[in-house]
C-alpha cells in the first residue's frame, strides 16, 4: 500500500477539518475590533476618522523651555499637534513638558597597532521626556507620563565629527520623542 492510496478513503475527512478551521477562523477575526485613534467612539465604520481628537490636539499650549533639548522636542510637537500652525490662540490644555538627554559610551574599541587609549568609538543619546497634561478650564490633569527614545551613534577620531554625530543623534532622538509623546497625549486626550 502506498502513501497515497493510504490516505485516500480520508481525503474527505481532510477537507471537513479544513473547513472547520476557516470557520473557525473567520468566527475569532469577526470578534476583533481595531478601530483608529483618532475615530469617534462608537461601531466601526470605514471613513469615520473626524476632527475631535486632532481639534483637541491643536487646543494645547507647550510650556517654554529652558535648553535646546527641549526646545527641539517642543518645536516638533508643536508641528505635530497642529500641523505646522503655530501655538494656539486659545488654548484649552496646558502641556508641561521636562526633557533629559543623557550621552552614553556604548563601545570602547582598540586600535591593534599602538591606540590604547580606550576612545568610545560608538556611542548612544539617551531622552527622556515626562509631561504632564492639564485641562486649563477646571485645572484637572487629564494625562501624565514619561517615554524613553535613544538613538544610535558613531564616533570617529575626529573630534568636529564626534560632535556633529552627537548633534544628530540628539535632533533624531528629539524627533523620535516628540512622537511617542504626541500619540502618548492623544491617548490621554480619548480618554476624556
Amino acid at each position: 500500500m502506498s502513501l497515497p492510496d493510504r490516505f485516500q478513503p480520508g481525503a474527505h475527512s481532510g477537507r471537513l477539518l479544513l473547513s472547520v478551521c476557516v470557520l473557525a477562523m473567520a468566527l475569532i477575526a469577526g470578534g476583533c475590533q481595531v478601530r483608529p485613534l483618532y475615530s469617534t467612539p462608537g461601531p466601526v465604520v470605514a471613513g469615520s476618522v473626524d476632527g475631535n481628537i486632532r481639534s483637541r490636539l491643536a487646543s494645547i499650549s507647550i510650556s517654554q523651555p529652558g535648553d535646546r533639548v527641549t526646545q527641539e522636542v517642543r518645536n516638533h510637537l508643536i508641528f505635530l499637534f497642529a500641523g505646522g500652525a503655530g501655538q494656539p490662540a486659545a488654548p484649552a490644555y496646558s502641556l508641561q513638558l521636562g526633557v533629559v538627554s543623557r550621552d552614553l559610551s556604548l563601545l570602547l574599541v582598540q586600535n591593534a597597532t599602538n591606540d590604547k587609549s580606550g576612545q568610545p568609538t560608538a556611542g548612544s543619546m539617551r531622552m527622556t521626556g515626562r509631561y504632564v497634561l492639564t485641562r486649563l478650564s477646571d485645572g484637572q490633569v487629564v494625562g501624565r507620563g514619561t517615554r524613553l527614545v535613544t538613538a544610535a551613534y558613531d564616533a570617529p577620531r575626529q573630534r568636529y565629527a564626534v560632535l556633529r554625530a552627537q548633534r544628530d543623534a540628539n535632533n533624531r532622538a528629539a524627533r523620535e520623542l516628540a512622537e511617542a509623546l504626541n500619540l502618548s497625549v492623544a491617548q490621554d486626550l480619548s480618554k476624556f
